[in-house]
């Protein structure tokens, strides 16, 4: 999205500034067209050390047992490219000898929103992830509707192949349903194999479908997994005017607003949840939103035994009855938090009201995993910066729980939860932002032992100031091919040495797994080390791709 100055764009405020590109070694560029709609690629040589990794990735586009890094980020300025880029994706590769980047295009003197969410998965089986990138705002060249789309850009062992990229639309043979003016279809990803065929299945949300007049009601798409990849053969429409699904459709529930995928049962299917934070907004004062269990099945999303939970529904389980569950299920992950088999349901509020009151200070509901009966407000653990353990104090305005990410970070077999607070203020800085690292054990996730990390401690690179908004995207992966699982972290508001006052490059920090916990490392990554002869980069770090 383009920043506003007394009216003028960033791109014409910024037009003379002297934003100097560091020097770089060969790159090609090239155009991607699908669907009358174009993608920009820049492939930028790079001197790497292959690796060869073991144990699970989630993000291995090369195929080498380590995960790569996909970042989305703004421009503040670009030269030599025939398109506006409206959003760009960076991915740094652990073996592949390059960095690429994949950048959207305006259409119609409109900016979209390329990258707005990220989402990886095996798409077609081959053993190496490919990237599902969502552009919310881009135009459907057939009816002219700005009503959001999907990249879909296969892995290999020399990384991404982007002449064999997909797109998927509302307009696009064989998804349901059609575009809409603000529709956001792709404003929401998750992967994951709901069919149990060994190929991963990609859901899509667009959170402000309209079901029949009903606007911003929301729905889900999924796409099914094939030997060629995703397919919108066979493909799903969800929404809450059907029978199979909780609820009703209703003027800004927001329903697919977030998603993800993981195993709650102990069968082979992975299942659907869904968000919808807007669910109940003003009906009453125990809280808001809600989230939706669906099973997987061989047949694909399984019309019957969906469940749900509201924001109300847990208000109970929140120990004090000024802590308000406000939009339940604005960020959403699934993890096995206590080794037995089943997944957690995670669910975050970073709206919710805390004692004092704190608005926005935010909170996490932990549901327990089950093999029937889904999720049950009696069946929840709520976790806040007051809960015994849990680094720092409910402030209003930290938005804990406003990211989370789930995976094994200890090596003890259970997962873990990395929940970002990117609103929390460190001393008298505003916004400069914290995670917390919950972890996994027998009996569910605890905030003894939790850790917590800003930009002020003494190895995290940077420093906390204002609107740094560290921990804004969150993502734990395989890093260095060993042990428990890492993470990394972004700070898309971060300003770096050389960055016009305001207008910050961003950077991503890196945390290694370990016995106790999360590791920080000194190294980093930040958008202006990322400039490249076309692109000046800015809020390097707003969404990070992971499974």
């Amino acid at each position: 999205m383009r920043r506003k100055l007394a009216g003028l764009s960033v791109l014409t405020v910024l037009a003379g500034l002297a934003v100097t590109a560091p020097a770089q070694a060969a790159s090609e560029y090239r155009i991607i067209t699908r669907d009358g709609l174009v993608m920009q690629f820049q492939r930028v040589a790079k001197a790497v050390t292959p690796m060869r990794g073991t144990g699970a990735t989630r993000s291995d586009f090369d195929g080498d047992g380590v995960d790569d890094i996909a970042v989305s980020t703004d421009t503040l300025n670009y030269s030599q490219v025939p398109h506006y880029p409206s959003g760009v994706v960076v991915v740094h590769y652990s073996s592949a000898p390059q960095v690429d980047y994949l950048a959207g295009s305006m259409t119609n003197n409109i900016s979209s929103n390329f990258g707005v969410a990220l989402a990886t998965g095996d798409f077609n089986g081959d053993g190496f992830d490919d990237l599902a990138i969502g552009d919310s705002g881009e135009i459907d060249q057939a009816n002219k509707a700005r009503g959001g789309g999907v990249w879909v850009v296969p892995g290999s062992r020399a990384g991404l192949v982007v002449d064999s990229t997909k797109h998927f639309g509302q307009g696009s043979p064989g998804v349901p349903g059609d575009s809409e003016n603000y529709d956001e279809f792709g404003a929401s990803l998750a992967a994951g194999d709901i069919n149990g065929d060994g190929r991963d299945d990609l859901a899509v949300g667009a959170h402000k479908e309209s079901i029949g007049k009903v606007v911003e009601a929301g729905a889900v798409t999924v796409l099914y997994g094939g030997i060629d990849g995703l397919t919108s053969s066979g493909a799903q429409q969800l929404h809450q005017d059907q029978a199979a699904v909780p609820g009703s459709a209703e003027h800004r529930d927001h329903f697919g607003m977030a998603l993800a995928i993981g195993k709650v049962n102990n069968n082979r299917y992975a299942d659907l949840v869904i968000g919808a934070p807007h669910e109940n907004d003003g009906s009453g004062a125990a809280g808001s939103g809600m989230v939706t269990l669906m099973w997987g099945s061989a047949s694909g999303v399984k019309l019957s035994g969906a469940t749900s939970v509201t924001g109300a529904a847990i208000h109970h389980a929140t120990g004090h009855r000024f802590t308000v569950a406000w939009y339940l299920g604005r960020s959403l992950a699934v993890g096995d938090v206590n080794g037995d088999g089943l997944g957690e349901v995670v669910a975050g509020a970073p709206s919710a009201q805390g004692p004092g009151p704190h608005i926005n200070a935010g909170l996490v509901a932990v549901f327990t995993g089950r093999s029937t009966g889904g999720l049950s407000g009696s069946a929840v653990k709520v976790f806040t910066q007051a809960t015994p353990g849990v680094p720092g104090s409910q402030e209003d305005e930290d938005r804990f729980g406003a990211t989370l990410a789930v995976g094994d970070v200890t090596g003890d077999g259970r997962a873990d939860v990395l929940v970002g607070a990117p609103g929390e203020a460190i001393g008298t800085k505003a916004e400069a932002g914290t995670i917390a690292l919950l972890k996994g054990t027998s009996s569910g996730l605890t905030g003894s032992g939790a850790q917590g990390f800003d930009q002020d401690h003494s190895v995290v690179p940077g420093g906390a100031e204002r609107n740094d908004a560290f921990g804004a995207s969150v993502a734990i992966l395989n890093l260095n091919g060993t042990g428990p699982l890492d993470a990394v972290v972004g700070s898309p508001g971060e300003e770096v040495t050389g960055d016009p006052a305001g207008y910050g490059s961003g950077t991503v920090s890196r945390f290694h797994g370990a016995s106790g916990g999360l590791v920080p490392q000194s190294t980093s990554w930040n958008g202006r080390s990322m400039n490249t002869d076309r692109l000046v980069l800015m809020s390097y770090g707003k969404c990070l791709a992971a499974r």
